[in-house]
């Protein structure tokens, strides 16, 4: 019976949140001043279709981003075995325990970036899709994305070494 090494609940980030947003809206801007800036060099009809072209794929990416914002519980194993628990709050009682969405076993891959202050982790579901979750320091508290940080790494190096015997 293995123990849990790190159990975290990732809460989505705001300052990922902020960053989007501020993205969206500067693409949004580049649609707009192409469309008021370059009056002699464009026609009115492809400056429309460019301003709402940038309008549309801001909004997209922003709505991804907002889909994506969902609370997620990992357990990683001491034997390296993660467990992702997504959970749907309800917000009209804080006490009311919150439901399950969706929880599998999964496995970290490559592409996996662990920064002193932000971590993606690239993991495969049991059901073969990939997905990716980004924990910035303020989505946990500081010993918890320590903690994270080192569990993560070691699992991406323990990975690194099973690839490498299997080569030989």
């Amino acid at each position: 019976m293995s123990t849990i090494a790190v159990s975290a609940d990732i809460k989505p980030s705001r300052l990922l949140l902020l960053v989007m947003t501020f993205a969206c809206l500067c693409v949004v801007l580049v649609g707009v001043a192409v469309c008021l800036l370059m009056p002699g060099q464009l026609s009115w009809l492809l400056r429309g279709i460019l301003a709402a072209a940038s309008l549309i794929a801001a909004a997209i990416a922003l709505f991804l981003v907002l889909r994506g914002r969902k609370t997620i519980w990992l357990h990683i194993s001491a034997t390296g075995q993660i467990r992702v628990v997504e959970h749907l709050i309800n917000s009209s009682s804080s006490r009311a325990k919150p439901q399950v969405m969706k929880a599998g076993l999964a496995q970290l891959l490559a592409g996996t970036t662990v920064w002193p202050g932000m971590l993606f982790l690239r993991l495969r579901l049991e059901n073969g899709k990939t997905r990716t979750i980004p924990i910035l320091s303020d989505s946990v508290s500081e010993d918890t994305f320590r903690a994270l940080s080192v569990a993560c790494r070691w699992l991406v190096s323990h990975n690194m070494a099973k690839a490498q015997m299997l080569e030989k």
